[in-house]
């Protein structure tokens, strides 16, 4: 087994773990590709040298002062989600669908009396949807390698206590001449045994940005926010073993975990964009850390069906065994540095370039009480050596037709883990396009984007349980705007 399948994915192997963080809250909201408005998904969501967009304000604030005019805005977005997950030959593939509201603001202008220095200011209101999490897959296939039992024997025996729900559900044998715990496999010496696991999430991560942009000889461009961040997931796994060797000491086992953290918090943004000539245009935003406060329900259920024979006769005993607690915790996710650059025509359209530099490892968890000693120490010494910095790039453009424009977009979100790790080549790839009508006083925009991602998961932690999944997620949003 290598050291380093054992630290990236723990996920997978918590079902008897007393505390549900790990490693993976460090990115699972913060490694996301941001949603919003029509024109904001079909352009990729590179628009931090443009502005002038409801969603553009949650990647540059500035973009609020390059309104003119007074304008609100609502998108309902169609989002689905498809997995295809290949495990020792067998192909599965799981696929969901979800209705949800991607973004909805309102910003306002004021005009100054003069034509020098600070012209305007824009003050916004924007709920912006930074990610759904809804999804799920399900991998499964025969393995003649490993058990999840082995995984549990060996953390059984490195801390024995009565309450390991694997051992109630006698799925350990004890072996009192080595005083060691055993699992049936080992002591048959070979493994054979179909098994199963189903994962499915809900919920999404949105933000509330209250923004101030103001507008200096329209030229430059300045912008603040305040954003609450709302987070709301849940996963629910199940994990299924069916041995195939005769005669077998159990007939079957079942795991079942469930976790859902709730919570939220806050951060701030500051942004610019200038306007060098009529053509070019440059954009720079600073996102502070995102402090949030997040509390956690989990549990966990083992059901075992295991053959008995004694002096009773042969028979099978069934048992289930469950286990259940809450933990409020504290999540620091790591700031993030924007830099863009715009070519516009205003006859034929733009063109817009975006980098954005994040440090995953500088992601920190926390003890909700702040205790001098931090019980997540250990943790985020873990995610300090697993992730790193990495540059995501958005491109995206429009071309103008009158009143109609059509766009598109491409996005790339680099791996977040280090080279050395598993799924350190696991790079988002965002592909988007749509169409745009433009009036003196109304808008109407249709976007379309296509998110495909390649990693490596794990049944149970062991190399030999690693599934390959191919995922794709796909957002289509349709943007009504009214200017006044």
């Amino acid at each position: 087994m290598k050291l380093k399948a054992l630290i990236i994915l723990t996920l997978a192997i918590l079902a008897t773990s007393a505390m549900a963080q790990n490693e993976d809250d460090a990115i699972r909201y913060s490694n996301i590709v941001p949603m919003g408005t029509a024109k904001f998904i079909s352009m990729g969501g590179a628009m931090g040298a443009i502005g002038g967009d409801m969603s553009a304000i949650t990647i540059n604030p500035a973009s609020a002062g390059v309104y003119r005019t007074d304008q609100i805005s609502l998108s309902p977005m169609w989002t689905t989600d498809k997995v295809s997950a290949k495990y020792y030959d067998t192909n599965t593939s799981a696929s969901t669908s979800s209705f949800k509201f991607s973004n909805a603001g309102v910003v306002t202008t004021f005009p100054a009396e003069h034509n020098l220095g600070c012209v305007s200011f824009t003050m916004g209101l924007v709920y912006n949807r930074m990610a759904n999490l809804e999804g799920g897959y399900t991998v499964k296939g025969n393995n003649d390698q490993s058990s999840m039992l082995d995984k549990e024997v060996d953390d059984f025996n490195a801390d024995v206590w009565d309450g390991n729900q694997f051992y109630k559900a006698d799925l350990f044998v004890y072996d009192s001449a080595r005083n060691k715990y055993f699992n049936d496999y080992e002591l048959v010496g070979r493994y054979n045994a179909f098994q199963r696991k189903s994962v499915s999430t809900r919920g999404s991560i949105g933000e509330y940005d209250i923004t101030l942009g103001l507008n200096f000889n329209n030229k430059w461009y300045l912008g603040g926010s305040l954003n609450i961040m709302r987070i709301n997931y849940r996963q629910v796994s199940k994990y299924t073993e069916v041995p195939n060797i005769y005669n077998f000491a159990f007939i079957d086992f079942i795991v079942t975990d469930e976790f859902s953290t709730t919570g939220g918090g806050v951060n701030m943004k500051l942004g610019l964009i200038g306007w060098l000539n009529d053509n070019v245009r440059v954009g720079a935003a600073f996102h502070t850390p995102t402090i949030l406060t997040l509390s956690d329900d989990y549990g966990t259920r083992v059901q075992s069906n295991v053959y008995y024979y004694d002096d009773y006769g042969e028979y099978n005993k069934y048992s289930e065994n469950e286990s259940n607690g809450g933990v409020d915790w504290n999540l620091t996710l790591p700031a993030k540095f924007i830099g863009s650059v715009a070519l516009v025509s205003s006859e034929h359209g733009m063109l817009d370039i975006d980098c954005e530099v994040v440090n995953y490892s500088s992601t920190v968890l926390d003890d909700a009480d702040n205790h001098i000693g931090n019980e997540y120490d250990d943790l985020n010494d873990r995610i300090a050596d697993i992730y790193r910095t990495t540059v995501n790039v958005r491109v995206g453009g429009e071309m103008t037709f009158g009143p109609a424009v059509a766009r598109a977009g491409f996005g790339f979100y680099g791996s977040p883990y280090k080279r050395d790790y598993v799924n350190s080549s696991a790079n988002k790839l965002v592909y988007s396009v749509g169409l745009g009508w433009r009036s003196q006083h109304a808008s109407l925009d249709l976007g379309y984007s296509l998110a495909t991602k390649k990693e490596t998961t794990y049944l149970y932690g062991f190399d030999d349980s690693a599934a390959k999944l191919k995922r794709k997620k796909g957002n289509l949003a349709l943007t009504f705007g009214v200017r006044f």
